[in-house]
């Protein structure tokens, strides 16, 4: 595993000879390939989330929680066909700047606002997500007294280190071996462990509860729905990923890489971790779901390939962390440096040495979070439920229509806010299990907009 992390940290580190700009460091000179804005999607989007709690709750839950997490892919065929090439062509480098572009300088505001929120919670989360996936892969050192805690430290100085040296040139090169590392490694431990289910099928249909392969499962169709559409709008367009729109080589190379793996995972990734969480529930029935993962991978393979599997499993996690960090720089670099500051006079070489502050800056503070709060899904939920009312509707509005007037501003700002307000008192005052404010965020964002637009006439003609 030592030696897994420290090959990824040294071929991060390798490209800061390349960083000579700050597009080359915040949008990898716009001349990625499709082939690697799949692989850096997709070991963005393999982090722990998607692969110890999507494995931890489908052994809860069974092919309910399977038809729940393709929604989380399908948003990257809609982004990549639809969405992605709208910011590679304005050659855009963050939400934001979306925003400004599409609607005028009120909704970039409120955008920019979100966009921080949401990049510097996301990067905490993935490095405490860094000391979750050793202690529930590596029980026995939490057990020992070793307060994983600092291993969140060790996480988050590597991210820091080679983002800082490299930008996203140094992300997404790192991303390629994290992700068919992951990719491979998952896909063999399906393989080793298929052929015990298939021999003992019959078996394990009699000892599983039928709630297991139903659809709803013990949940019932409206969770089914609302969490299937919870998932599917929670990070999409997150700057992050909206930072990957930016890179392709060309509109082609764009669309082929973000709508592909879209594509390749929901076809691929749900079964894979369906399969190796049934192997769990099967031969460790009482298990800690959390643990289901790394007990199969240690139980199926020999120590070397267990280590490099939940050594990239470690680097994907951090993958998600640097990709959030980026799009942090570039929205500080971006929209505040040169657009609210005005630094647009001011020489590259300064404004990249700017960048590499900011990354540090923003990668030790969301670190610290991380350290001193690590129970941080609470905060990474408050996140998502801000960020999809907010955003949705008015990228797709932007994305599907090419109408511009002070009317589609002032209603675009007004419904931001209001649905944002809006999702943040039903979130209050309801429980945990209700109705996800994710989706009613969206909902209400969808109402609010046709509203205001119905309301009154332009009365200044559209312009295209």
């Amino acid at each position: 595993m030592i030696g897994y992390l420290i090959f990824i940290f040294g071929k991060g580190v390798s490209k800061a000879k390349q960083i000579q700009t700050t597009d080359d460091f915040l949008v990898a000179g716009r001349n990625v390939g499709w082939w690697l804005l799949f692989a850096t999607m997709g070991a963005t989007v393999i982090g722990g989330g998607y692969s110890i709690g999507a494995v931890a709750r489908t052994y809860e839950l069974g092919l309910l929680w399977v038809l729940i997490s393709v929604a989380g892919y399908l948003q990257f065929i809609f982004s990549g066909l639809v969405v992605a090439p709208k910011f590679r062509e304005a050659k855009l480098y963050t939400v934001a700047g979306y925003f400004g572009h599409r609607f005028g300088e009120r909704p970039r505001q409120v955008a920019l606002i979100l966009s921080l929120v949401f990049s510097v919670f996301i990067i905490a989360a993935q490095m405490a997500a860094f000391g979750s996936v050793l202690s529930t892969l590596m029980p026995s050192a939490a057990e020992g007294g070793f307060d994983l805690r600092w291993v969140i430290l060790i996480g988050g100085a590597m991210v820091i280190i080679y983002s800082t040296a490299g930008g996203l040139l140094a992300v997404i090169y790192t991303d390629i071996y994290q992700f068919i590392v992951l990719f491979v490694g998952f896909a063999v431990t399906l393989f080793i462990g298929l052929p015990d289910i298939v021999s003992s099928w019959g078996h394990i249909q009699d000892m599983m509860p039928e709630s297991f392969f139903s659809a709803t499962g013990t949940k019932g169709w409206i969770f089914l729905i609302t969490t299937f559409f919870a998932f599917l709008m929670g990070e999409t367009f997150a700057p992050g990923y909206a930072t990957r729109f930016c890179i392709g080589r060309d509109i082609a190379h764009t669309k082929k890489g973000i709508a592909g793996i879209g594509f390749f995972l929901a076809l691929t990734f749900p079964v894979i971790l369906f399969f190796i969480a049934l192997y769990a529930r099967v031969h460790h029935p009482g298990l800690e779901p959390q643990l289901a993962l790394g007990v199969v991978v240690k139980q199926l393979h020999n120590p070397f390939f267990a280590g490099l599997i939940i050594a990239a499993l470690l680097s994907a996690v951090m993958s998600s962390a640097d990709s959030a960090l980026n799009s942090c720089t570039a929205i500080f670099v971006k929209d505040i440096f040169q657009h609210q500051f005005g630094w647009q006079a001011r020489g590259d070489k300064q404004l990249l040495r700017w960048a590499r502050y900011c990354t540090i800056g923003v990668g030790v503070f969301a670190t610290l979070i991380a350290f001193f709060w690590p129970d941080i899904i609470g905060l990474l939920l408050f996140t998502y439920h801000i960020w999809a009312p907010g955003i949705i509707l008015p990228i797709v509005i932007g994305a599907m229509t090419k109408k511009h007037s002070p009317q589609l501003t002032k209603a675009i700002f007004l419904t931001m806010v209001i649905s944002v307000i809006s999702t943040m008192v039903y979130r209050t005052f309801t429980a945990a299990d209700s109705f996800d404010p994710a989706v009613f965020g969206v909902l209400v964002s969808i109402l609010v907009y046709f509203i205001i637009r119905f309301s009154y006439r332009d009365n200044q003609p559209a312009t295209a």
